[in-house]
């Protein structure tokens, strides 16, 4: 009887082919693949196509006075005093420093990193070494170690009023702000033409949509209208084209990145067809050995047969045997066809594989190539995006108040924003060696529509002030520093580009004190 070879042809498995599938990515194009599907899903999870940050609320420019010797704090605004409170400041042992102080941060709920992590409610940091305003117990004396404790309710109150920047004073004696216009005074940037745009500055950063989390959102934001000026509006336009640039880069990003799966999923299934090759020669030589193994059995039937035949007693016995011969004969020579048929399988499975393999190299070529495309599509599209994410937070950083500090020590005018340097330049002042004292000017307000700016004047008693002559006591004065002053034209520039109320100007005998440095405003140390 002739069997067929189609009994014997290998068997396509759809479970491990399917499986085979599934993991035949290669190393590069699955790390790639996963990359990229990360990046995506982390960015339509942390940048909602429709959000926008939202402008912190207004707050008018303020200027905090610690009076040590009455324990008292009073809050001042244009308008004069508007808060009191009582305090404790530091004891003997750990006095509270004195001098001109910024807020740098604000906790509702801190604990301490230096004594045990003692609470701390509604702290708002002046200097990274341990000093803040927090509340605490008021003993009715000085008990603290160095920070200012405010009674619980007034230091949230005092908390919800002030923004980062605003300045505290702390002095042994009694200061208070007042009034004072002088023309060295920087005044703000006039509006890009008469009809400047309404938009306020926040508004205006506000509309630029937001990427991640790596710049921080415009803080604080004062009461009253900023028209954009020349110079804003030609910084605002380059962050809204960085903006702009990033779309079309993420299409270019996307589209590679199908391509990309296009060929992974190429080289995949030609993975596949090796696979299946594989499968299909293992199945051909299981075969070919099985129809050996059934050879030798039927050849030692027949030599058992063989000698049967001397021994048979009857014709009967002799007939039986030689049907049995005969039939084994037949069986034999069916599987001689079979091995033939399952030998030239194999060999036509074998002579594929090299196609095959040629197939898997050249699908593996594609892959590369545009895997490297996508590579540098995908790292064009985070450079678009930490450019605008830098400029958005350079825009962020313009939104805050400008500090300036002038040192007659130093002989150098200083100027910051966002608790970063802006400009650093020498400074020509009158009588170099008659002492300045330390004054506070602080911008409180716009006025004449926004031409000019209102601004107070706080005076610190130091030791310097003590030693003037009669005759140069009028050079020490807030008006009398200032007359001594000679802004340097690139400085002045650079100050009225920024200046908006909540900004600053100090001017000063000493330089910056140690509590001075990253992540920090001007500071003064009197003591």
């Amino acid at each position: 009887m002739a069997h067929s070879l189609s009994a014997h042809r290998p068997v396509v498995r759809p479970v491990r082919a399917a499986i085979a599938a599934a993991a035949g990515l290669s190393a590069i194009g699955l790390s790639l693949v996963l990359a990229s599907e990360a990046v995506a899903r982390t960015r339509s999870e942390t940048v909602p196509a429709a959000a926008k940050p939202q402008a912190a609320p207004a707050k008018d420019p303020l200027v905090v006075v610690v009076s040590l010797r009455r324990q008292r704090l009073t809050v001042y605004n244009r308008n004069g005093s508007v808060a009191e409170s009582p305090i404790s400041s530091g004891n003997s042992e750990f006095p509270t420093i004195t001098g001109v102080f910024s807020i740098i941060g604000k906790s509702v709920e801190h604990e301490s990193n230096i004594y045990e992590g003692a609470q701390m409610p509604f702290m708002q940091r002046l200097t990274w070494t341990g000093t803040a305003l927090h509340a605490g117990h008021l003993p009715g004396y000085p008990a603290s170690h160095g920070c200012i404790r405010l009674p619980y309710g007034f230091a949230q109150r005092l908390f919800d009023m002030t923004a980062i920047n605003t300045r505290v004073i702390v002095t042994n004696g009694d200061v208070v702000p007042q009034p004072i216009d002088h023309a060295k005074l920087p005044g703000p940037a006039k509006p890009d033409g008469a009809d400047a745009p309404v938009a306020t500055l926040g508004s205006r950063i506000a509309s630029l949509a937001p990427i991640g989390t790596a710049y921080a959102a415009p803080q604080p934001v004062y009461s009253g209208d900023v028209a954009l000026t020349a110079q804003a509006k030609a910084r605002f336009s380059e962050t809204q084209k960085l903006f702009d640039a990033i779309a079309p880069v993420e299409q270019v990003r996307n589209a590679a990145f199908v391509v990309l799966k296009g060929s992974t999923k190429a080289v995949n299934l030609a993975r596949l067809e090796v696979q299946r090759l594989d499968e299909a020669e293992q199945d051909g030589l299981k075969a070919v050995a099985r129809i050996k193994r059934s050879q030798q059995a039927i050849e030692s039937q027949l030599e058992a047969i063989g000698r049967k035949v001397g021994s048979a007693r009857n014709e009967r016995a002799l007939e039986a045997l030689a049907k049995a011969e005969e039939a084994a004969e037949a069986r034999l020579f069916d599987l001689a066809s079979e091995l033939e048929l399952a030998e030239d399988a194999l060999e036509s499975v074998k002579s594929l594989r090299s196609s095959l393999q040629a197939k898997v190299d050249a699908a593996l070529d594609i892959q590369r190539a545009d895997a490297e495309t996508f590579k540098t599509a995908h790292q064009a599209l985070k450079d678009a995006q930490a450019s605008f994410a830098l400029a958005k937070r350079e825009d962020a950083r313009y939104m805050r108040p400008v500090s300036v500090l002038i040192s007659r020590k130093d002989q150098r005018l200083y100027v910051r924003q966002g608790f970063e340097p802006v400009l650093e330049v020498p400074i020509e002042i009158v009588n170099p060696d008659v002492p300045l004292g330390t004054h506070v000017y602080t911008a409180m307000s716009y006025r004449d529509g926004g031409a000019a700016l209102t601004w107070t004047s706080v005076s610190l008693p130091t030791k310097a002030t003590d030693d003037v002559r009669r005759s140069e006591r009028a050079m020490v004065t807030a008006s009398g520093a200032l007359d001594r002053i000679s802004f340097p034209p690139e400085a002045h520039a650079a100050i009225v580009e920024r200046m908006k109320p909540g900004s600053s100007l100090i001017v000063t005998d000493d330089t910056t004190s140690q509590y001075f440095g990253n992540g920090t405003d001007f500071t003064i140390n009197t003591r």
